[in-house]
């Protein structure tokens, strides 16, 4: 019974040292400076002129649509509807702005980098990166702190979402739910734009310093990683 009850806690310890144990590692590849001007904070209200629909696949889409909540019928905020077959079936609410949605057709999951609140002092922001699986429908928040950030992906197999939070990449395992940092820019200034996936190369495009690049409408910068999994 010792013996049993030995073996439980080494295979538990064991199982728990090594979910993450395929963890996506980065290095840097090459940085340069992105020579045009890029919108950031994704979509907001003033983008959408009523409505705005993005089409997922054929059988699912999103919804964008301004909440009316004055007199004057004026907000910064909208709602986020995810249909599928023509049915509603998640939502989320009281949105400043959406990063690109990000959709991985082998696991049929989606990805929705939130932002909810911007300071007017110094454009920095804070949201959340939601999960819904279009299968299973289920969802989860991969990342309840988002910070300066609207740049997240999927690595090819739809298993990790890898996403910059402040000036630190991270790589979360969408079925343990457990998070890493990978990269860090030891730069708390910083803005991320956009994530980018694609051949083992993975592509940041961010501000070096969010305050003065966008008052003085500085370019953004590229940095590409070579990426694998241990």
């Amino acid at each position: 019974m010792v013996k049993y009850l030995s073996f439980i806690i080494t295979m538990t310890c064991c199982i728990c040292c090594n979910s993450f144990r395929n963890h996506p590692t980065v290095t840097i590849r090459h940085s340069t400076e992105k020579d045009s001007l890029l919108k950031s904070f994704g979509i907001s209200c003033v983008d959408l002129k009523g409505y705005k629909i993005i089409h997922i696949n054929k059988r699912t889409s999103c919804v964008l649509q301004p909440l009316v909540t004055s007199n004057k019928g004026e907000t910064n905020y909208f709602r986020l509807k995810l249909n599928k077959d023509k049915n509603t079936v998640y939502l989320i609410d009281s949105i400043l702005s959406v990063g690109e949605i990000q959709y991985n057709s082998r696991t049929t999951g989606i990805i929705f980098p939130i932002i909810k609140y911007q300071s007017v002092d110094d454009f920095s922001t804070t949201g959340e990166i939601q999960y819904f699986n279009t299968d299973e429908m289920l969802s989860h928040c991969i990342e309840k702190n988002l910070v300066n950030s609207e740049a997240v992906c999927f690595d090819n197999r739809g298993l990790f979402c890898l996403y910059m939070s402040a000036d630190t990449l991270y790589a979360y395992n969408i079925s343990t739910k457990e998070k890493k940092s990978i990269f860090n820019f030891d730069n708390p200034m910083m803005y991320s734009v956009e994530l980018k996936f694609k051949n083992n190369i993975l592509t940041l495009i961010y501000y070096s310093n969010f305050v003065e690049d966008f008052s003085d409408l500085n370019s953004a910068k590229v940095i590409n990683f070579d990426y694998q999994e241990l």
